[in-house]
């Protein structure tokens, strides 16, 4: 399972950064894909303790910058729920 980003793959100059509810960032990639470049639940942030362990369930915030077929930087902002299995 992964964070899906509809039509991501439109725009792939894409940044795409998670925050915690502290404003934390916790993970970032540039090139999200929905295929290998995708948000599992895992930090990648630089208060990653230990990689392999998932993220807490709860509220997380994404912001989506990506560059649209004007060539102009566009910026998406919401809300996830990360929730255990």
């Amino acid at each position: 399972n992964h964070f899906h980003i509809a039509g991501i793959e439109a725009y792939p100059d894409n940044t795409v950064r998670i925050y915690n509810r502290w404003g934390v960032k916790v993970w970032e990639v540039q090139s999200y894909d929905n295929v290998r470049n995708v948000f599992k639940g895992i930090s990648n942030g630089r208060v990653t303790i230990e990689a392999a362990d998932k993220l807490p369930q709860g509220t997380y915030y994404y912001v989506i910058e990506y560059v649209d077929e004007n060539n102009q930087k566009q910026t998406m902002v919401g809300w996830l729920y990360l929730k255990k299995d």
